[in-house]
């Protein structure tokens, strides 16, 4: 399914010029530096070929060449564009002694004979390069040594074009990729059910620490049988392969990355509509930024653009204002755990509508009250959008003043990410993890509430209202409820009696045991709060001495343990209450409340 919906996008894409597709037998590739030669085949210079980007730094240029032969650990010659070692002979820090001018003369060998067959001048002339340059002069050149192992290209001396561009060149390479290996077998391929050559070594997929093939099979192993080894065991033929590969490439390192390529973690996720939709334009900002997107869009439609399918999804309304509800959409999670492999984290066919749904349904799940629904000062107000890192944020350690995001665990984006498009259950293994960090730093913050009740009302069919409910006789929500009003006490008795804020609270010190453990703390809890009332107007005290029978009434007795869900809604009752207490009005709505 992946590899049809590819082939089938490859189309799409190679009609917009945006995209910048590349013919079959051709592929863009990074230029750093470019040969300047003579007619005769004299040196003129070797020049840097980077651009500056917008932000001033120096980057490769883009290019299309002809493509590249899979190269292994040996050494092989690509054509006309290729590494400095094989072009000049350039001798590589931590190579051996020799391999530079190894990779030259495979290099050498491949063009010069080759230059009958083409008879072009331009391509001549690189061949009377090749045969008067010496890999030592590498030394003379310095430029090398800034270049690295980057690509370059050919150009000969007052001609714009690069000599792979000459139409002769390009035409002879045209019709070696036409005519093919005489020895790849002829299959039936998979994806087209035609009977045709098929790709023996398909194409590496770039945009990740090393470039490989997205489909392999490792020789000698179980997947082989019938006497069929490596690709054989799943014919694609090579023209499908360039076309899903080309396509892939182009969304994970083409011009338009942005628009379909985002990061979770260490899952690469890439996105796409089987035509151009608005939801796909803003999809990436929509899923990895939410209310940040707003605040962040520079152009005003596109800020309006955003806003106006956020409050889209929120109301699970007028989705028909983003285009066609049936076009169909894909995502695709993509992980490299070792250079050597690929690992896909999920794939997901729907429809636009079946898609905003799913974020309609997640949010609702997501939906409570926020403890800053304002921004003040330095400190910005709570998402009214989280997105899929401000959850899983909630799980590392910090690391200075930020969660350290390498100490997420990497299965969890991918699993996190599939249940929300696919309205799945959410993976139990976040909620116990956030319970666990609680635990450690005792922050209760609106983001961790959140994605509590989250799990709690998709993956365990409780009911949770978006703030206090004041009706629940539920021990463990009753308890987080009464944990807060102990707290609460405490701080209030602490500033009447010394004037000054209390740096810790009995949350410091009891949260914990309270949450998992309550029998065992909450007695104590009750014994000190009698002294801290005591430093309190009377008035204050009856509100407090009220509030907490009217949450201890329903209570039969204490628990001894709570287990993992209980502790979720323990929680839940601390958040809600702490943050009534803090509301003026405890029957103030939050946003976006129902009527």
């Amino acid at each position: 399914m992946i590899l049809q919906s590819l082939n089938e996008l490859y189309t799409r894409l190679a009609e917009d010029a945006a995209y910048e597709i590349s013919p079959p037998g051709f592929s863009p590739q990074k230029i750093s530096f470019r040969i300047v030669i003579k007619s005769d085949g004299n040196l003129v210079a070797i020049e840097d070929a980077r651009i500056k980007n917008p932000r001033g730094q120096m980057i490769p240029d883009r290019l299309e060449v002809p493509a590249h032969e899979k190269r292994t650990s040996g050494i092989k010659a690509q054509f006309m564009c290729d590494k400095p070692e094989y072009m000049l002979g350039n001798q590589i820090a931590g190579k051996r002694d020799g391999f530079g001018s190894k990779c030259f003369g495979a290099f050498r060998q491949l063009h010069l004979s080759k230059e009958k067959e083409i008879n072009a001048p331009a391509f001549s002339a690189v061949c009377r390069f090749l045969e008067k340059w010496s890999p030592k002069s590498c030394a003379n050149h310095p430029i090398l040594e800034l270049i690295g192992t980057n690509f370059g290209t050919w150009q000969i001396q007052g001609e714009k074009n690069c000599v792979h561009d000459d139409a002769s060149v390009k035409q002879w390479w045209i019709q070696q990729q036409a005519h093919g290996n005489p020895d790849t077998a002829i299959e039936q391929c998979l994806v087209s059910g035609e009977v045709t050559p098929v790709c023996r070594i398909h194409p590496d997929i770039k945009g990740f620490k090393s470039s490989i093939a997205l489909v392999g099979i490792q020789e000698n192993t179980s997947y082989e049988s019938y006497g069929r080894s490596k690709t054989e065991n799943c014919p694609i033929s090579e023209s499908i392969a360039f076309r899903y590969a080309t396509a892939l490439n182009s969304l994970l390192d083409g011009p338009m990355k942005t628009k379909h390529r985002l990061r979770l973690c260490d899952t690469t996720t890439v996105f796409w509509t089987e035509k151009p939709t608005l939801v796909e334009d803003i999809f990436a900002d929509l899923f990895s930024a939410g209310s940040q997107a707003v605040e962040d869009a520079q152009d005003k439609s596109r800020c309006e653009q955003i806003e106006s399918l956020l409050k889209a999804i929120r109301s699970g309304t007028n989705y028909h204002e983003f285009g066609e509800m049936d076009t169909p959409f894909y995502i695709l999670g993509l992980e490299q755990p070792n250079p050597g492999r690929f690992s896909i984290r999920f794939f997901h066919r729907s429809t636009l509508k079946e898609l905003l749904q799913a974020l309609h349904r997640h949010h609702e799940c997501l939906r409570i009250i926020r403890m800053f629904g304002e921004p003040s000062g330095k400190r910005h107000a709570d998402p009214e959008y989280p997105t899929v890192m401000d959850l899983l944020r909630q799980i590392p350690p910090p690391k200075g003043k930020f969660p350290d995001e390498s100490k997420i665990p990497p299965l969890l984006a991918g699993a996190l990410t599939r249940s929300i498009i696919e309205g799945t259950p959410y993976p139990e293994a976040l909620f116990s993890a956030i319970i666990r960090r609680i635990h450690a730093d005792r922050s209760i913050n609106y983001l961790r509430a959140a994605t509590l009740k989250a799990i709690l009302v998709r993956n365990h069919n409780q009911t949770i209202p978006i703030m206090l409910d004041q009706d629940s006789t539920d021990p463990a929500y009753l308890h987080g409820r009464l944990f807060a009003v102990l707290e609460k006490t405490q701080e209030e008795g602490h500033y009447a009696q010394t004037n000054q804020r209390l740096k810790s609270t009995i949350k410091e010190k009891y949260f914990s045991s309270a949450c998992a453990t309550p029998a065992a703390i909450f007695p104590r809890l009750e014994t000190l709060s009698v002294h801290h009332q005591r430093h309190l107007n009377p008035g204050r005290k009856v509100q407090f001495d009220k509030l907490m029978a009217e949450i201890k009434w329903p209570l039969s007795g204490t628990k001894k343990t709570h287990t993992l869900i209980e502790q979720g809604q323990f929680i839940l009752g601390y958040y809600h209450q702490r943050k009534c207490l803090f509301t003026t009005d405890k029957h103030e709505q939050p946003e976006n409340a129902p009527a």
